[in-house]
């Protein structure tokens, strides 16, 4: 029997191991561990849609594409998709239009 490890586990991740052994699963911890594994993909998301939404003062709105970068959203998607999002961020605030690339790099990021 292989052993799991339960660290950082909380109250309600016990409880779902206890609710998946009650449903006859033999590998419940094995399946509360692999639901609590770190989802970069998510924290990218997290991290470009927080760039998109934040407030810039000094910006002036743009409605026009021809400021977007391609090459750079294009850049920041293969950072994302590496799991490297300090990068991804570096890369989008380096352009004319950081908003409107970091909105065209999700064109580009690989959804599995």
């Amino acid at each position: 029997m292989r052993t799991i490890r339960r660290d950082g586990w909380t109250a309600a991740d016990y409880d779902s191991e206890q609710i998946l052994h009650q449903l006859g699963h033999r590998d419940a911890a094995t399946r509360v561990t692999r639901a609590r594994r770190a989802r970069p993909l998510r924290r990218a998301w997290r991290t470009l849609r927080a760039q998109l939404h934040r407030p810039a003062a000094t910006e002036a709105p743009t409605t026009a594409s021809a400021d977007i970068d391609w090459v750079a959203a294009r850049a920041a998607a293969d950072a994302v998709n590496r799991g490297d999002t300090a990068t991804a961020d570096r890369i989008v605030q380096a352009t004319a239009d950081p908003r409107g690339t970091a909105f065209a790099a999700f064109r580009f990021i690989d959804v599995h």
